[in-house]
């Protein structure tokens, strides 16, 4: 990934020098691989391997590749995420978990795999009809040109993520080979790319392959047209446009503003416009689901900074911004606050629920394969990214790949009746047997409305009404909400979520 020093005016955003955050003095690194240093002591989080053991293949239609121009919503998934977080996780609202990573040397073997197989992982994602795709990282211009370079370096990858695959019953590989390309290393990507995939099209058939590309070829060195046709997909990393690199304030993914955003990623001909225009199923577009905290000078954007603060996870910035007070950025089209502190000032730009809905209109107006994020976990136990991407994208409908072990038929909660309403609806649902029943109501922004608890004895068909009012007997208004329904009895625990309009 090519990262990017941004220097903000008030009329825009222009693109200074290719510098990113440096660790003990060795070359720039992106945010994945800072991520990935940061936590390189952390042990793989022990809810994604369960209890080990073979995985479960993917099974029946989603087990063939994905079509084109079907919404594809891609998350990476690292493996460090908190254990509490995996029953967060809402399969039936993406398509595609990349499991990052299985780490690659330069001679093309394998090194740290975190544990692979995911177990637990795999078996939910795959009883779902989610494919899980298997990341494969190598940073640095060196180490990637070492690999990329040998024909017999280049063979022994192929055979070893092959077999990487298939020791979980995966269904790909995406490439995350990252480092500023001063070697020319970017001239090799899509022949290689072209290798990998006619390998493991004829060794696993129906496997995906997909690269991890940057936003902006801000150098000339890319040749996006090529790359995009040697492999199944790319995930453009539509981010890092700032960082800790920065001098200025600033987005680190901005719609718009200056010479270079996320907009002219996706229509540009310097960058991705030409694959955009003959080819868009080719292309993902990835957002990040972090943001960048800076000590600045001022306290208006584009202030010059004297201290980076991290890169605070989306759950932190939803729950810190509404405290400091959101702002909107009207250049950039994005979010971010400031607060005075122990006499500097502080600023956090970051992604939430409105900027990113405008991310993805971006994705889908252009018929892009679908949207992405780095990373799933970021989030926390924030329900706004699962609902926008409920209202943007859809919940997927349940198909035959669901084992009847995992899901039994008899759980089963109807369409409301009337949907549309302006006074109250009916909710009907059948239940197989004894249990606990929570209903929780949100709004698209994720915020909880109404909630139910209700204790079955007996299983069978049961109703309630909603009729309009929040938890204090208010009413709510008009708009489109969100119920989730929880069964819990003493072996598993089952979840149903629907959409509903109340229109006064």
């Amino acid at each position: 990934m090519n990262v990017l020093r941004m220097s903000r005016t008030r009329v825009g955003i222009t693109c200074l020098a290719l510098l990113s955050l440096r660790v003990a003095g060795a070359q720039p690194v992106s945010p994945h691989q800072a991520d990935l240093i940061r936590n390189q002591d952390r042990s793989t989080s022990p809810a994604l391997i369960g209890g080990g053991g073979m995985p479960v293949a993917l099974r029946g239609s989603a087990a063939r590749p994905t079509q084109r121009g079907g919404r594809v919503v891609f998350g990476f998934l690292p493996y460090w995420i908190n254990s509490d977080y995996y029953e967060h996780i809402d399969f039936s609202l993406l398509t595609h978990i990349a499991a990052f990573s299985v780490e690659v040397n330069p001679n093309g073997s394998l090194g740290n795999d975190h544990g692979w197989p995911w177990t637990a992982l795999i078996n939910d994602a795959h009883n779902s009809g989610v494919r899980v795709i298997l990341t494969a990282t190598l940073f640095g211009d060196a180490d990637v040109k070492t690999l990329l370079e040998s024909s017999s370096n280049r063979q022994r990858f192929y055979r070893a993520i092959r077999d990487k695959i298939r020791e979980g019953n995966a269904d790909g590989v995406n490439i995350d080979f990252e480092g500023p390309g001063s070697n020319g290393w970017p001239s090799l990507v899509a022949d290689f790319l072209r290798e990998l995939t006619d390998y493991l099209h004829q060794e696993l058939p129906g496997s995906e392959v997909s690269f991890a590309s940057p936003a902006v070829d801000w150098s000339a060195r890319w040749d996006f047209v090529d790359v995009a046709a040697s492999c199944d997909y790319l995930f453009v990393m539509g981010y890092a446009f700032s960082g800790s690199w920065s001098g200025t304030s600033g987005p680190t993914a901005p719609l718009s503003g200056g010479s270079r955003n996320i907009t002219t990623t996706i229509t540009d001909t310097r960058d991705y416009g030409e694959v955009t225009r003959d080819d868009p199923s080719k292309l993902i577009l990835g957002v990040p689901y972090y943001g960048c905290r800076w000590t600045t000078i001022g306290d208006q954007p584009g202030a010059s900074t004297t201290e980076f603060g991290g890169y605070p996870y989306l759950g932190v910035t939803l729950q810190t911004a509404p405290i400091h007070g959101r702002r909107w950025d009207p250049v950039s089209q994005t979010s971010w606050y400031r607060y005075f502190e122990t006499g500097r000032w502080i600023q956090v730009w970051f992604d939430d629920a409105g900027s990113l809905q405008k991310k993805f209109d971006l994705a889908l107006s252009h018929g892009l394969r679908g949207i992405g994020m780095w990373a799933l976990g970021y989030e926390a136990d924030r329900a706004e990214p699962w609902s926008l991407l409920e209202q943007t994208i859809g919940r997927r409908v349940p198909t035959a790949v669901l084992r009847e072990s995992t899901v039994p038929q008899g759980f089963v909660v109807e369409d409301n009746y009337p949907n549309p309403f302006n006074a109250s609806t009916v909710i009907t649902y059948h239940l197989p047997g004894s249990g606990q029943l929570e209903g929780i109501l949100s709004d698209v922004l994720g915020q909880r409305v109404r909630s139910w608890s209700i204790e079955h004895s007996v299983g069978g068909r049961y109703q309630f009404e909603w009729n309009g009012l929040d938890d204090g007997g208010m009413d709510v208004a008009s708009g489109v909400y969100f119920l989730r329904m929880d069964f819990t009895t003493d072996e598993r625990l089952l979840s149903v979520s629907k959409r509903m309009a109340l229109a006064r």
